[in-house]
């Protein structure tokens, strides 16, 4: 397995794939923007609390369940209530920004004539906005969010998403290589199926560890 420290530094290590995999979040763009866009949406509706975005905010931070966490400190008690804001968040219009470079790092591999995928965990409605707010649509060949595939039981490490991807694109799998951000489930299937690894070590992302 390769470690880079930036996502533009896999350009120097993939001349020999000809498959490139990327994971989505922290990896071609900050899951931080994610949360912050979704707490700006959920702060719309609770114009009662005071200071909400931040509050959010900070109790995301600290690990702590922050829509529960928000409600209950401002002594709302309402399931309507926090099932708006769980909509908001989910169902929203993300503001978010590819991590600068990475759409011509992607324009340059696929001038190169290689095939680019992503695949991703998540709930299907907020992965495809974010996949929509980052226009990665017209960037990449294929696409697979994991929960598409049958639910949650499919997220990584289960290998089912990287054996569809090698159908879907043809390519061997030592000539395969996935780039992602966490080290506990991102690269446990790949490697198991001869795929090349290449950890993005963002220090900014949420599941960095030293």
């Amino acid at each position: 397995m390769i470690t880079i420290n930036s996502i533009l530094e896999v350009q120097d290590y993939i001349d020999d794939y000809e498959g490139i995999i990327f994971d989505l979040d922290d990896t071609l763009y900050g899951e931080k923007q994610y949360v912050r866009s979704g707490y700006k949406e959920v702060a719309s509706v609770i114009p009662q609390v005071d200071r909400a975005y931040d509050k959010l905010y900070e109790a995301f931070l600290r690990h702590e369940n922050a829509i529960d966490v928000v409600l209950a400190s401002a002594g709302i008690d309402s399931e309507e209530v926090k099932a708006l804001c769980l909509k908001k968040y989910r169902y929203q219009k993300p503001d978010i920004n590819l991590y600068e470079g990475v759409d011509d790092l992607l324009a340059a591999i696929r001038k190169s004539r290689k095939k680019i995928g992503i695949i991703t965990d998540g709930r299907p409605e907020g992965q495809r906005a974010k996949i929509k707010a980052l226009g990665l649509e017209k960037m990449v060949d294929h696409i697979i969010i994991t929960d598409e595939l049958g639910g949650i039981d499919f997220r990584k490490p289960c290998p089912v998403a990287f054996k569809k991807m090698h159908e879907i694109m043809g390519v061997p799998y030592e000539k395969l290589v996935y780039i992602g951000d966490n080290m506990h489930k991102d690269f446990i299937a790949p490697l198991e199926l001869g795929m090349g690894a290449i950890h993005f070590k963002n220090v900014d992302g949420l599941y960095y560890s030293k």
